[in-house]
C-alpha cells in the first residue's frame, strides 16, 4: 500500500495542510519566539541593574581619579630618603612656637617600611605648655610643606596648675625610598 496525496480526497489535503501549518506554527512558537521573548523580558529585567552598576562604576571610577590626584599631591610633598630630618625640623617649629622650653623629649621610633614609602615615626613630650602654645605647635606642624601627620596625641592637665598641659604624641613623616 502506497501513499499518494493524489488519493486523497481535497478535503483531506486541507486537513493535512492546515494539520502541518499549526504544527509548523507551534514549532515556530515554542523553538523561536518564546525563547527570544523571555530573553527579552530577562535583559529588561537587567537592564537597570546593569546601569545601576554602571553608575557605581562611574562613581568607583570619579573616585580613582580623585585619589589618585591626591596620591600625586602627596608624593610632591614626600622628600627623597635621607633628604629630610623629623627630628631637627620638629625643633625649629618648636623653636618658632615658643615651646622649646617645654620640650621633654623628641626621640625616633622604629621606622615602618612599606615600599614604596619609609614611615618615620618621632615622639615628642612636652611639659606644662599652655592649649594656646600646644594648639600653635600642633597647627605649625600639621601645615607643613612636608607631609607630617599627628598619629596619637594624649594631652593631660597638670594637676598643681589647671592652665597648663603634658602633651605627648606621634608624628609620623614619610620617606620615598
Amino acid at each position: 500500500m502506497s501513499f499518494s496525496l493524489s488519493n486523497i480526497s481535497t478535503r483531506e489535503k486541507v486537513f493535512l495542510l492546515t494539520g502541518g501549518a499549526l504544527a509548523t506554527l507551534i514549532l515556530l512558537y515554542v523553538f523561536l519566539l518564546d525563547p527570544i521573548q523571555e530573553r527579552t523580558q530577562q535583559l529588561s529585567r537587567l537592564i537597570p541593574q546593569k546601569e545601576e552598576e554602571l553608575g557605581a562604576f562611574s562613581r568607583l571610577q570619579e573616585e580613582y581619579f580623585f585619589i589618585s590626584d591626591q596620591m600625586k599631591q602627596i608624593e610632591a610633598r614626600l622628600p627623597q630618603q635621607g633628604q629630610f630630618s623629623p627630628l631637627s625640623y620638629l625643633e625649629g617649629i618648636a623653636k618658632q612656637s615658643d615651646v622649646r622650653g617645654n620640650i621633654a623629649y623628641i626621640r625616633s621610633v622604629p621606622t615602618i617600611v612599606r615600599a614604596p614609602y619609609m614611615e618615620i615615626p618621632v615622639e615628642v613630650k612636652l611639659e606644662a605648655v599652655t592649649l594656646d602654645r600646644a594648639i600653635f605647635f600642633l597647627d605649625a606642624i600639621e601645615r607643613s610643606n612636608y607631609f607630617l601627620r599627628i598619629k596619637r596625641l594624649n594631652i593631660r592637665t597638670l594637676s598643681s596648675d589647671a592652665k597648663k598641659l603634658d602633651v605627648v604624641f606621634v608624628v609620623a613623616s614619610y620617606e620615598k625610598i
